[in-house]
């Protein structure tokens, strides 16, 4: 291989020899890209786990309401309306816990 780069450059070529920085820059840049999807990966199965414990009826793949579904399966308007009460019902709880924070401590 050296034998044929150094032929070419005999001959008048020029030839980029890769830069080991570059390579190096570009190898740390797909490592953070590999960490950046097995913590979303992660994330997700974390989510999927938290699903089947506090809502562990399966939900239809489809938005359209379907007359094939067994009632053991939520429609997804249904789930769209359950996953917004749980957040309006969680965001009642931290007002409610910030305002009772408030309260106990003395305000300067």
């Amino acid at each position: 291989m050296i034998y044929i780069i150094l032929y070419i450059c005999r001959k008048g070529v020029d030839v980029q020899i890769p830069r080991f920085d570059k390579n190096l820059e570009e190898f740390y840049s797909i490592c953070d890209q590999i960490e950046l999807h097995l913590k979303t990966s992660l994330k997700c199965l974390t989510q999927q786990e938290s699903s089947q414990k506090y809502l562990n009826l399966p939900v239809a793949p489809t938005k359209t309401e379907s007359l094939g579904l067994n009632d053991n399966t939520l429609t997804y308007p249904q789930f769209l309306a359950t996953a917004t009460a749980q957040v309006a019902y969680t965001k009642e709880i931290h007002d409610t816990l910030v305002a009772a924070a408030q309260n106990i401590s003395p305000s300067d």
